[in-house]
């Protein structure tokens, strides 16, 4: 990484003891104002060329973006998965990763996985999506196609350079990792600048980012898309490129015209759209097949999705599991508190009566909360339920809210105690 930030530097005139063009300190403007200055001079270079084209009766310059093409074999192994596995992939699965009984029909050979790479993260009219990669089945194998916009003044031809590439797709939903909260914001409003409609909002949308954390949450001590990719799908990311340096890398690239400044960005959002697909295909064989893994916090995921997506009886059999063969008493924990909600949902109160107990004796602050409103609802010991919320309030680790709960349901249970001890 310090080869290539001396190499920016080199570039860019900062190591230099006589630069030919040294450019303006940069440090001082915002994005906003290095794109403008780019542009200027792309501007200004291009109608210098075009001139010169015209003179020479040579009017074929149209360089306004860069297309370029990966292909990866559906027979190519991602750690545990093969791509080829998703022809047996059914839409029943993709609805329950994603909690969407709407995503029944949905065809998983005709997903689009959609990424961008931008000139920064914060959102906003000033940041500019300047990489779109999308990735789709296309017979035996999995095709990226990556856009580059070259200049940042003719983003509209380039959005409807796009937009004919889109139309060209049979597509049945498209898949991001956390483009709910940046991809679409961000493109939703680059297409309201240039007075159009962002065309995948047509389309269902499944951001991967949720499902991800909840199978991998108790697993791994990061769940970004890079990280998994390294750990889970043997995706190499030695010499990859820092996320940091990305908009730096393109703005040296808008300034010299050289492709191998963003030839690694490149590589790098395609490997974040295959790894996107060969991830949600891991978590959709570990639906399928939980034998896929032995690992308990991977198991407790799938549990925890099939018990949002309203299968309780498949996340029972699977806490179950976890409680007769987990190790890590955190795993244990979170199995035992999980199930007893699934019991108390199936009114099976008195099976969930024993896991509160067992629970509260770990000091569990969820398990002090049911056991009080069990006992006064549902067996109308009070005395009982007095117990086990003065028991709740001893414990240090209890939010502000949390205490005021159980100073409040105190307080109305000796109420209740008195108001029968008064009819006495």
């Amino acid at each position: 990484m310090s080869d290539l930030k001396k190499k920016l530097d080199f570039i860019s005139g900062k190591n230099k003891k006589n630069p030919i063009e040294p450019i303006t300190d940069s440090q001082s403007l915002s994005t906003k104002q290095k794109l403008e200055e780019l542009v200027y001079k792309n501007l200004k270079n291009r109608s210098l060329k075009i001139q010169e084209e015209r003179t020479q009766e040579n009017i074929n310059f149209d360089n306004d973006f860069e297309v370029i093409n990966y292909n990866y074999p559906m027979n190519s192994v991602f750690g545990k998965v093969t791509l080829s596995e998703w022809n047996d992939t059914v839409a029943s699965t993709i609805s329950i990763i994603f909690n969407d009984p709407e995503l029944g029909d949905i065809d998983p050979l005709k997903l689009l996985y959609f990424d961008t790479e931008t000139t920064g993260l914060s959102g906003g009219t000033g940041t500019i999506p300047f990489m779109l990669g999308f990735g789709f089945i296309e017979g035996n194998s999995f095709e990226v196609r990556i856009f580059v916009l070259n200049d940042p003044a003719r983003e509209g031809l380039f959005l409807d350079e796009v937009d004919r590439f889109l139309d060209e797709l049979d597509i049945s939903g498209v898949v991001t990792y956390n483009g709910k909260s940046f991809d679409y914001p961000l493109m939703e409003t680059r297409y309201i600048l240039n007075r159009k409609k962002f065309p995948l909002l047509d389309y269902p949308h499944l951001d991967y980012l949720t499902p991800a954390r909840m199978i991998w949450k108790n697993t791994f001590e990061s769940r970004k898309l890079g990280y998994l990719g390294d750990i889970l799908l043997n995706i190499s990311r030695d010499d990859d490129v820092d996320g940091s340096l990305i908009p730096r890398l393109y703005f040296e690239y808008l300034r010299s015209g050289n492709f191998s400044m963003i030839e690694k960005v490149v590589e790098h959002n395609a490997l974040d759209i295959v790894g996107l697909s060969a991830l949600l295909l891991l978590g959709c064989r570990y639906i399928d097949d939980i034998s896929r893994t032995s690992e308990e916090g991977e198991i407790l995921g799938v549990a925890l999705l099939n018990e949002k997506s309203g299968l309780f009886s498949e996340a029972e059999k699977f806490y179950n599991h976890l409680n007769n063969h987990a190790v890590r008493n955190e795993i244990i924990a979170q199995s035992v508190k999980r199930l007893a909600l699934i019991k108390k949902k199936k009114k099976l109160f008195e099976e969930a009566e024993e896991l509160w107990k067992t629970l509260s004796e770990h000091g569990d602050k969820l398990a002090f909360r049911e056991m009080s409103i069990y006992l006064e609802h549902r067996k109308k010991d009070f005395a009982g339920a007095v117990e086990f919320v003065e028991k709740g309030l001893e414990l240090a680790e209890i939010s502000e809210a949390q205490r005021k709960d159980f100073e409040k349901r105190l307080s109305r249970l000796k109420r209740k105690i008195a108001g029968i001890s008064g009819k006495k």
